[in-house]
């Protein structure tokens, strides 16, 4: 044993598979076993601190508990965000039964890369144009990378707004997804401006101020805007939508000063709005009019369990109702609903949803709601891709035309369609997953299901605590889960297998099904 090397740990003490957190200097590294060898890597994921150990391991992937991000054991290279910094990786050898393991030395200086005369534009500074920028540079790409976007502020978390910002809770996410420092290091440009048109056949981006930018390869990232309410008076002051981070301080400057607040609509953000007000101290009414929060997504008994769950904290509903008009004298100061019912408020937020940002896309091929129709390399048109909310994209690749409005897959995205800038011919086919955090419960959604005929469920939905599958003709298309991190992780290795899993084959521990394929 040299000098630099450190003893660890015992090469029996981890299982033919297995892995096992150790600390040396106070960092906490993670061992996993490969056959007669064993890789060390980084035991936190960058992304939001989750320990790694408490994750799954299929083959020489290790996937996060909590956001699943997926990391390669053997390099600690990110291959799935949300996370997007590599873990550590550290030199590791077996000798005589002890692993020992040398600290990692600093990274060599590398030559500077040929020069590219090319020019890449990124149109949205969101978390697919921000994956987009940074893939660019990790491959190589040595040309011009500029970004533009309205707010020119430096890439952040938005799941956060939701989730955290409002309840004055800190989350764990790293937020701005990068530094200052990290684009200027990059020679990534960062533009103010609003795209006003694109012209395709010429590959010319002409923004709102008059400037023109010609580019090579162009992403379009512009992700979604809130849809405005069409009820009298939703233009009263106090009255907000959350996209940004502008929005979330203007709703957090009324919140001080307020104590009742309504939700108006009982979506994911709707809902998660609602927890975080109610957890900063405000009483809170959520309108909605479904019979219950994400029935299409989840389905009722699903959507009702998350009412309990707030109902427990104190929130009010108001569910299968219409708002007929807000009231007040130039601020909000009631919700008035059809039939007659008046729900006094100091500040209300609307959570209709979103649509597709791309009204400066005219001459390209829309859907009706205003997505972008991507093949399934994210191409709308030559040199010209599309990510995130905005692209309308097939299935796994091969499936039918889908429209995700989340962050993982939007990052996904981001990377996939700067591989294809670069001429990678690489398809999207990973597995859906979005999650949601309200009252400090995550639950997760994996794979897709815009219809199903039953749903099999696991556990006990009053906690809650379960596993639901979402089957349609005896297939698993989709799963949903709460308490249940290492489960709901497995199951997007498992469905990236494209097999037509049944929810017997599955069953409760989707993580042992996975463990005993290794």
């Amino acid at each position: 044993m040299s000098q630099d090397e450190i003893e660890v740990a015992a090469f029996e003490a981890i299982e033919p598979g297995g892995m096992r957190q150790v600390e040396v200097d106070g960092e906490k590294i993670l061992l996993l076993r490969d056959g007669d060898a064993v890789h060390a890597v980084g035991a936190i994921c960058p992304h939001a601190g989750a320990p790694l150990v408490e994750g799954v391991r299929n083959g020489h992937r290790i996937v996060c508990p909590w956001h699943k991000a997926a990391f390669c054991i053997r390099t600690g290279a990110v291959q799935d965000p949300p996370a997007l910094d590599a873990l550590p990786r550290y030199d590791v050898r077996v000798d005589a039964g002890r692993i020992l393991l040398t600290k990692p030395a600093p990274a060599p200086a590398t030559s500077p890369a040929a020069p590219d005369g090319r020019c890449f534009v990124i149109v949205g500074a969101g978390g697919a144009g921000a994956v987009a920028a940074q893939t660019l540079r990790q491959e190589g790409f040595t040309g011009r990378v500029v970004m533009l976007d309205p707010a020119n502020r430096v890439p952040y978390d938005r799941t956060v707004l939701s989730k955290y910002a409002l309840s004055g809770r800190k989350g764990a996410e790293k937020s701005p997804l990068q530094t200052q420092a990290f684009y200027r290091e990059h020679r990534i440009e960062r533009r103010t401006a609003e795209v006003a048109h694109i012209d395709a056949q010429a590959r010319r981006i002409t923004c709102a101020d008059g400037a023109v930018l010609n580019y090579d390869a162009a992403l379009l990232a512009t992700g979604a805007a809130p849809v405005l309410p069409s009820i009298p008076n939703a233009g009263l002051r106090h009255v907000h939508t959350l996209r940004s981070r502008a929005d979330a301080d203007a709703i957090l400057a009324q919140a001080e000063g307020s104590e009742r607040a309504v939700i108006l609509g009982a979506s994911f953000i709707g809902m998660e709005v609602a927890a975080s007000l109610r957890e900063r101290g405000l009483d809170v009414v959520v309108v909605g009019k479904e019979a219950a929060p994400f029935a299409k997504q989840l389905g009722e008994q699903v959507g009702r369990a998350f009412v309990g769950l707030h109902e427990r904290q104190g929130v009010a509903f108001r569910l299968g109702r219409e708002v007929a008009s807000l009231d007040g004298d130039g601020s909000v100061s009631g919700v008035v609903l059809e039939g007659g019912e008046r729900i006094a408020a100091d500040l209300v937020v609307v959570g209709f949803g979103v649509k597709p940002a791309t009204t400066y896309a005219e001459g390209l091929n829309r859907n009706d709601d205003g997505g972008l129709v991507v093949d399934a390399t994210l191409r709308v048109a030559p040199g010209l891709y599309a990510a995130g909310d905005i692209a309308s994209f097939p299935h796994r690749g091969d499936g039918e035309p889908i429209r995700v409005e989340h962050w993982r897959v939007a990052q996904q995205h981001g990377r996939v369609a700067a591989l294809n800038m670069l001429g990678r011919n690489t398809s999207y086919d990973a597995v859906p997953f979005f999650w949601t955090i309200q009252y400090m419960k995550r639950l997760d959604y994996v794979g897709h299901a815009a219809s199903w005929d039953n749903v099999v469920l696991h556990g006990d939905l009053s906690k809650p605590d379960f596993l639901a599958y979402y089957v349609k003709d005896g297939r698993v298309a989709a799963a949903a889960g709460l308490g249940h991190d290492g489960d709901t992780a497995a199951l997007i290795e498992l469905f990236a297998r494209r097999r037509d899993w049944q929810a017997a084959e599955l069953g409760e521990h989707p993580a042992a099904v996975l463990a005993a394929m290794q």
